[in-house]
């Protein structure tokens, strides 16, 4: 039988070491700021009249906010394409279908 020879453990990690340098250790954290836009504030700039009830098939690139059975009142904040808009609600932020033809 043949005597098993040492070897040197595998290395763990990935490719070389961080390299430090001074100005790498000297810098502040940045702050990340929140991408979450503030619903509540949001929704002080609409005014009930505005909130429109959602349907799939409506065009909704002109309305401010909209009214979701399943997520609530929500405030279009962007349109992305004919048939898409990003909505945020009180408890996260949705894209939805507009314009739907099927």
């Amino acid at each position: 039988m043949p005597k098993a020879s040492k070897q040197e453990p595998a290395k763990r990690g990935r490719g070389r070491p961080r390299k430090t340098t001074a100005s790498s250790t000297t810098q502040k954290p940045r702050k990340r700021r929140s991408r979450k836009k503030d619903w509540p504030s949001l929704m002080a700039k609409v005014e009930e009249s505005e909130i429109v009830d959602y349907d799939i098939n409506g065009d909704f690139s002109e309305t401010s906010a909209i009214r979701h059975k399943t997520f609530g009142v929500g405030v279009i904040t962007k349109v992305l394409a004919e048939n898409k808009i990003e909505v945020v609600f009180e408890e996260n932020k949705k894209i939805l279908a507009q314009n739907w033809e099927g």
